[in-house]
């Protein structure tokens, strides 16, 4: 009885892919229209195939990304880019970014090969699940990523369901 009281008391993750921009941005509004505040939502995303330099250039698009996600997600929304090696350069938004932009000896935890993959599978994806999102980072999708108590994510699937068909075209 007392290991249901504590799984009750734990958060979980709810993960959606999204080839596309579009079908993400009208599913993040509609969770903030009808979730609770408690929720806790990230996007991770690729940026770039290669590791990107720091140059002028790069700086300007991380700053419009930045302002991007923050009119998303609010404007309290973490935000953070980082160069994975097997992935390439990704962006994170949201209550994830400590996770991903921890400094483990120097180094991001998120850089390291299989920092994405560890963090993901950390938080409670399964190991089929987690290997599904990292494919799908590569090929440049959208992981759209909620952490919450079960009553509180239990809607949200529901809300999500509508978003499938919009996702696969």
């Amino acid at each position: 009885m007392k290991k249901e009281i504590e799984n009750k008391k734990q958060k979980h993750l709810l993960i959606r892919s999204f080839s596309q921009l579009w079908p993400l941005e009208e599913a993040i509004q509609e969770i903030r229209n009808s979730a609770s505040a408690e929720l806790q939502l990230s996007v991770l995303g690729k940026f770039s195939q290669v590791c990107i330099s720091t140059d002028s250039e790069v700086l300007k698009a991380k700053k419009e990304l930045k302002q991007y996600w923050r009119d998303s997600l609010g404007p309290t929304s973490d935000f953070g880019l980082f160069c994975n090696p097997e992935i390439g350069t990704l962006f994170i938004v949201g209550s994830l970014v400590s996770q991903f932009l921890h400094d483990v000896d120097g180094k991001l935890l998120g850089e390291m090969s299989s920092g994405p993959y560890g963090i993901l599978r950390g938080l409670g994806a399964t190991e089929k699940d987690t290997s599904n999102y990292i494919r799908n980072l590569n090929e440049a999708y959208y992981l759209l990523i909620i952490r919450g108590y079960d009553f509180e994510l239990e809607p949200i699937e529901i809300v999500l369901k509508n978003f499938d068909s919009l996702n696969s075209i």
